[in-house]
């Protein structure tokens, strides 16, 4: 393998000085190649003497232009705690070895010419020529079809032609550090180790709230370079904390995207009405808005779901995206396109009659009524909804005027499938990266270091390499076993037999769960809203299906269960359609089933065995598949990212641990 300058992110590329591509070093202060020509590597040919000759000379070289960029820096206006660009250089090593920070840092990163760059597929190409000269943008594109990366690549060509200084993504707690992580430290496509840039200019870098986030927003350090912002979307529910990200992207041009936009689709919710008005110029007549205009024109929204609930989420997204899109305040809007029965509730002040969006149920009771008068009398509904209910012959959704709607939409809308990206691979692989809560982070903590947990009065122990990852995946996942005693059942006597280790399964009555939050599951009931349908979620225990299930079910899903604990609605109701969901244990799947009806399959925790991993994948991935195959996974903690490095170099975990030590594992 060529030598690769181990500095060659610190290129001045204004310094072209011949056809060899030669680039100033803005650290070391020389010329360089990419490869084997930098001071700091030894080229082919030259003796050990000289080398250190050259080498004692570049260090010198270094250490001084680290020391003027210091003194530079020091008298810099910057907020407390504030990173210099001393650290930024820093910040940009870390970037080539691809590590994970615990907490985000503001880094300046600069395009790596030996690194490979993503390329848009024929859909994002179409998208990112299409949103360039546009001010207004919703890619309302389904789970695994690359909007983040299209959002990029658009802001990067606006960015080019002098539209914008840079973007501002607000997203879900964790979601919003994956931005950053993936743009700063890229992505690995083929899980191979191998990071892909999804920029090919320069840029900065900041993560702000949450989970891994900064605390507060820091002043930029080079005005020349792009600037990225992602924050947490709960940062613009606490009082003040978002003050500082709508003052910093009103001051210049900045676009501003939302991540996951149906996080808006309460119009009223003080978070909805300051990303909806805080970036704009308004004018009130009393609390009532009579004006709205964008202070910079560039805005986008994403999610695979626009109309979860019919079309009434679309009103507060489209609002962010242009205001007054439909020329009607909200409830207008939900009267005009949605269809709602009436429903009297007892309240401390009497009888109230509440809006109640139409079910099938109602549905049909309103298409058999013979006359409006009847079906108001009956059911409360307006004569608009009566009508059009008249003119249907089945249940469509509780809403109304959708082709209306539809070409409303169309100027400013791509509508994207996983199923209709026809370039896409057979089979994409996604990890999302996730943090736990604070009671996880206690209890994972203790057991990595004392081998040992305690929540709730309930204990669990490891007396071995293999069972420490196997409680530290639990926790991961959000539970301890429920045993009171400490010589709970230890895995210590199957180390040396892993099947016997992966059948052992635990019922929901076996397990506690940790804390009143989770944020896995809350990822992943993210992505299951954003995710096509037929879906299958795939556990390594009963009892996280079970969770699973019971939060599916919950959000109003068709689900069912297909345990060793339990059976709920089955494989074959799955296949037929019954089913939005199925819930399973990886192991008892992962034979014998073909269920080509699916396309996506999230895995909530893996098994330690390749072979049940591989088969697993297999229930979608066959013979019949017409569909690209999307397979996520989720990594709380590093024991996650251990598990899934291991099945990625194709070895059970067993295997791979036997070959590291005890610090290396856990």
């Amino acid at each position: 393998m060529e030598r690769i300058c181990s500095n060659c992110l610190k290129w001045d590329r204004s310094s072209v000085q011949n056809d060899e591509k030669s680039y100033k070093c803005s650290v070391l202060g020389v010329y360089t190649r990419p490869k084997g020509t930098c001071p700091m590597c030894k080229p082919v040919g030259m003796t050990d003497s000289e080398y250190k000759e050259v080498k004692k000379e570049a260090e010198q070289l270094k250490q001084e232009a680290l020391a003027k960029l210091k003194d530079s820096t020091a008298t810099m206006p910057q907020k407390k705690g504030a990173h210099s660009h001393v650290e930024g250089v820093q910040a940009k090593v870390a970037v080539q070895k691809h590590k994970r920070k615990a907490a985000a840092e503001l880094v300046i990163v600069y395009h790596d010419p030996t690194r490979p760059d993503l390329v848009p597929f024929g859909h994002q190409q179409v998208a990112i020529e299409r949103y360039t000269p546009m001010a207004d943008i919703a890619l309302f594109f389904e789970m695994g079809c690359g909007k983040s990366f299209t959002t990029l690549q658009i802001a990067q060509e606006k960015f080019r032609q002098g539209q914008i200084k840079g973007l501002l993504v607000v997203a879900p707690n964790d979601v919003h550090r994956q931005w950053f992580d993936e743009l700063v430290y890229g992505v690995n496509k083929d899980g191979d180790g191998v990071m892909w840039q999804e920029l090919q200019i320069d840029f900065e870098a900041q993560c702000v709230g949450g989970r891994g986030g900064q605390k507060e927003l820091y002043p930029f350090e080079r005005e020349d370079l792009f600037h990225f912002v992602s924050v947490n979307v709960d940062t613009f529910s606490q009082p003040h904390k978002w003050e500082e990200i709508v003052f910093w992207a009103n001051s210049g041009q900045y676009m501003v995207a939302i991540d996951e936009a149906t996080v808006i689709k309460n119009p009223s919710s003080k978070r909805s009405q300051r990303l909806l008005y805080e970036f704009n110029d308004i004018k009130k007549k009393g609390k009532a808005i009579v004006s709205s205009v964008k202070k910079c024109p560039y805005r986008a929204v994403l999610t695979g779901t626009p109309v979860t609930n019919g079309p009434m989420d679309l009103w507060a997204i489209m609002e962010f995206v242009h205001p007054n899109y439909f020329g009607r305040n909200y409830y207008s809007f939900r009267a005009y396109y949605g269809m709602f029965t009436k429903l009297s509730v007892d309240t401390a002040h009497g009888a109230r009659d509440v809006d109640v969006l139409l079910t099938e149920h109602t549905w049909e009771a309103i298409h058999r009524c013979a006359t409006y008068q009847e079906a108001y009398i009956l059911m409360g509904c307006s004569e608009d909804t009566y009508m059009t209910i008249r003119h249907q012959d089945r249940f469509l959704g509780p809403y109304k005027h959708a082709d209306e709607l539809k070409k409303l939409l169309e100027p400013v809308a791509t509508f994207m499938k996983l199923t209709d990206c026809v370039d896409m691979p057979a089979v994409q692989y996604m990890e999302r990266k996730v943090g736990m809560s604070d009671a996880q982070k206690a209890v994972y903590n203790s057991m990595k270091k004392d081998m040992l947990a305690q929540y709730g009065g309930y204990t669990a122990t490891a007396l071995n390499k293999l069972v420490v990852n196997l409680r530290l995946q639990q926790i991961s996942s959000g539970f301890i076993m429920g045993q009171k005693a400490i010589d709970d059942w230890d895995l210590s006597a199957y180390a040396d037999s892993l099947d016997s280790l992966d059948n052992k399964d635990l019922a929901p009555n076996e397990v506690v769960w940790l804390g009143e939050s989770n944020p896995k599951l809350d990822a992943l009931m993210r992505d299951v809203a954003e995710c096509d349908k037929p879906l299958l979620i795939l556990t390594r225990y009963s009892a996280e299906a079970a969770k699973i299930y019971e939060l599916c079910e919950k959000a109003g899903y068709r689900t069912g269960m297909f345990t060793g604990w339990k059976v709920v609605g089955g494989i074959d109701a799955f296949k037929n359609g019954e089913l939005d969901i199925l819930v399973a244990n990886s192991s008892k799947i992962s034979r014998g089933f073909n269920l080509q009806v699916a396309h996506t399959t999230l895995f909530y925790s893996n098994t330690f065995s390749m072979e049940t991993r591989q088969q697993a994948e297999f229930r979608t991935f066959r013979m019949g598949q017409k569909h690209p195959c999307l397979y996520i996974d989720y990594s709380a903690a590093d024991v996650d990212e251990t598990i899934n490095r291991a099945l990625k170099m194709k070895k059970n975990l067993l295997e791979y641990i036997r070959e590291k030590d005890l610090e290396e594992v856990i």
